[in-house]
C-alpha cells in the first residue's frame, strides 16, 4: 500500500442490489476505519468495475435466492466474485450477499425449511467479536459452504457467519437501522410475518443489536485496514 493510498483512504466498492438495502450502519464503519467507500448500484443497471483496486468489496442484500432447484443469481456475478477472489480483494458478504460469496467459493445454497424474517439468536464461536445476538434475519435460504470456509456462528438452521480466508460471510444482517427494517417489514408480503411484532422488537433491541454490530462490523473492516493486510 503506497503512502498517498493509506493517507486517502483505502478503496471499498459497496454493491447494492435493492433501492431498501443500503449500506446502514456499515457505511459509518467503513468511513471510521479509514475506507473510501464507492456504491454501485446494481439494480439502477450500474456496471460491475474492475475489482482488483479495491482492498475490500461488500455485497449487499438482494432479491436472489439461492436453493438446489433455481440460479437466479447471474454467473457473471459470481464469476465477477471470483475476480475480486483472485485479485485479492476481500468480499464481505451481508445477507444474501453472504449466499453469493458461498456460491462463488464454490458452496451452495438450498431451501430453509421455513423462511425466517425477525430477531434471533445464534450459537458463536468467538462470542467477543460475533455476540450471540440479537441479530434482524431477512432469509429463505440454507448456505452449504464451500471446502475452504470456517463456521464462525450457526443455529439449528446452518452457518450464519463464516471465514474463507480474507472473506467474511454473514447469514443475517448487522447493517440494519430500524429505517432499513421499517422498509423491509413494509415490502414483505410473505404470509406468517408479524410485522407489528418485528417493529416492536426492533425498537427494544436496535441500541444493543447496533453496539454488536459494530464490534463485528469493526472488528473484521480494521483487520484489512492493517498495513500487514
Amino acid at each position: 500500500m503506497n503512502p498517498h493510498e493509506q493517507a486517502t483512504g483505502w478503496p471499498a466498492l459497496v454493491l447494492q442490489h435493492r433501492s431498501d438495502a443500503p449500506g446502514g450502519l456499515l457505511i459509518d464503519v467503513l468511513a471510521e476505519q479509514g475506507f473510501r467507500a464507492r456504491t454501485v448500484r446494481l439494480d439502477r443497471g450500474e456496471p460491475l468495475p474492475d475489482p482488483e483496486p479495491f482492498r475490500l468489496v461488500v455485497t449487499l442484500a438482494g432479491e436472489e435466492r439461492f436453493d438446489s432447484g433455481r440460479r437466479p443469481f447471474a454467473s457473471a456475478a459470481t464469476d465477477w466474485l471470483r475476480a475480486a477472489d483472485r485479485a485479492g480483494s476481500a468480499v464481505l458478504g451481508l445477507g444474501s450477499g453472504a449466499q453469493a460469496l458461498a456460491v462463488a467459493l464454490g458452496g451452495r445454497v438450498d431451501r430453509a425449511p421455513r423462511s425466517r424474517h425477525g430477531w434471533v439468536w445464534v450459537s458463536s464461536a468467538t462470542p467477543g467479536w460475533i455476540a450471540d445476538g440479537p441479530w434482524l434475519a431477512w432469509r429463505d435460504g440454507v448456505i452449504r459452504l464451500p471446502a475452504r470456509a470456517k463456521v464462525l456462528a450457526h443455529d439449528p438452521f446452518g452457518p450464519q457467519v463464516f471465514g474463507a480466508g480474507r472473506h467474511l460471510g454473514v447469514q443475517f444482517h448487522p447493517e440494519v437501522t430500524p429505517e432499513i427494517v421499517g422498509a423491509w417489514v413494509s415490502g414483505e408480503r410473505g404470509e406468517g410475518l408479524d410485522a407489528q411484532g418485528v417493529l416492536e422488537q426492533t425498537s427494544r433491541e436496535f441500541a444493543g443489536a447496533s453496539t454488536a454490530a459494530r464490534r463485528l462490523l469493526t472488528t473484521y473492516v480494521h483487520s484489512l485496514a492493517r498495513p500487514s493486510a
